[in-house]
């Protein structure tokens, strides 16, 4: 059985507080050491959990904000794959516009000007996705 991240991110808030049987522990322990770029990013998580959750709150529930900064985690993530995957597909368009016009024998101001378009869109991603980084998981 294939274990996929999603599956892995639904099980951190159990496996943080200890909520998990020892299967599921050994399963998350066992993807850890496959994926050390998740295992990375599971630490900041872990961090995040430790964090006091509960300032300026009498008597909070069980599980007090740990839902709210899981879901800001995983917001992070996603929208990190989200910019990854623009800038991959601008980029790819931007050369397939740019062989396109290549290919062309007349007039070839339309076709660079697409490709030129693509690629600034590609490389804004990838700054947007560099400063999502440089942010260092901060989530606020």
């Amino acid at each position: 059985m294939n274990v996929t991240r999603d599956v892995i991110y639904d099980l951190l808030p159990g496996y943080f507080s200890g909520d998990i049987s020892p299967d599921t522990k050994a399963l998350v322990d066992e993807f850890l050491r496959q994926d050390p770029e998740f295992s990375k990013m599971m630490e900041r998580f872990r961090a995040m959990f430790r964090e006091p959750r509960h300032a300026g709150v009498a008597n909070p529930p069980l599980g007090y904000g740990e839902r709210e900064t899981f879901e800001r985690a995983r917001t992070w993530l996603h929208k990190r794959s989200e910019l990854r995957g623009y800038m991959i597909a601008f980029g790819l368009a931007a050369v397939f516009v740019a062989f396109v016009a290549l290919a062309r024998t007349g007039g070839p101001v339309g076709p660079w000007a697409i490709a030129a378009a693509f690629a600034a869109t590609s490389v804004i991603a990838g700054a947007q996705l560099y400063f999502l980084k440089a942010s260092k998981g901060s989530l606020h």
